[in-house]
């Protein structure tokens, strides 16, 4: 538990090379759809455009994958072997997931499980880094089987991302529960993947219950 390091920022301060442009793409994108959701939503009233607009929703996709992938570089916390908790950067995935339904949601899942490649994948088999990455990113799209109920759905897929690293843990990386003290390798993937993912997942959750995300919602689709 000593080697868990309080980084806040940290990575933010040592980024270079193609990973800060990355950022700084990422934050720019950001703000140029929220500048475009929010010509979209003014016109929209005004024109009467359907609600069920595919436009506005690829676009709120595009909002939110970029506003999670900014986020992920906020790590609150970093654990030793990789692996962090950050800021509620599953959330805007797995709103987007709900709100939307599952073929936007799993969608957009699957293209932040490719900007998390992108970002640096750590890689030791080919089936590890499906089920690290591929896998577990768009399980963030379960979300979406949960449309009346956010933080049901944010537990659901922040869970179901958890499970996926668990088992790629005890097939790839026993070793290191031996080395950590601990008899059994399920045992040992559970415990750092839940310090890790496990506590990801229950600050989205808890972020999840706040009346505010209800005015999103209605934002978004009536926009």
């Amino acid at each position: 538990m000593d080697k868990i390091r309080f980084v806040l920022f940290e990575k933010l301060a040592k980024l270079d090379g193609l990973e800060l442009y990355m950022l700084i793409g990422g934050i720019v994108l950001f703000v140029a759809l929220v500048i475009v959701v929010a010509i979209s939503g003014a016109s929209s009233k005004k024109d009467r455009i359907a609600p069920n607009n595919k436009t506005r929703a690829l676009v709120y996709g595009a909002l939110c994958v970029t506003l999670s992938f900014v986020l992920s570089y906020i790590k609150l916390f970093s654990m030793p072997l990789g692996g962090s908790i950050t800021l509620f950067s599953m959330l805007p995935i797995c709103a987007y997931a709900c709100w939307f339904g599952p073929a936007y949601g799993f969608t957009a899942a699957f293209a932040y499980s490719v900007l998390q490649i992108i970002q640096g994948a750590y890689i030791v088999h080919w089936a590890q880094f499906i089920i690290d990455y591929f896998l577990a990113f768009t399980c963030l799209g379960l979300a979406s089987f949960f449309p009346k109920k956010l933080p049901l759905g944010v537990a659901v897929a922040g869970i179901a991302r958890m499970l996926c690293s668990v088992l790629s843990g005890v097939i790839f990386f026993a070793d290191s529960a031996a080395e950590a003290g601990f008899s059994s390798a399920i045992v040992y993937s559970f415990a750092y993947n839940g310090l890790t993912i496990g506590v990801d997942t229950l600050l989205c959750t808890v972020v999840a219950f706040i009346p505010f995300m209800k005015r999103i919602e209605k934002f978004a689709k009536a926009a």
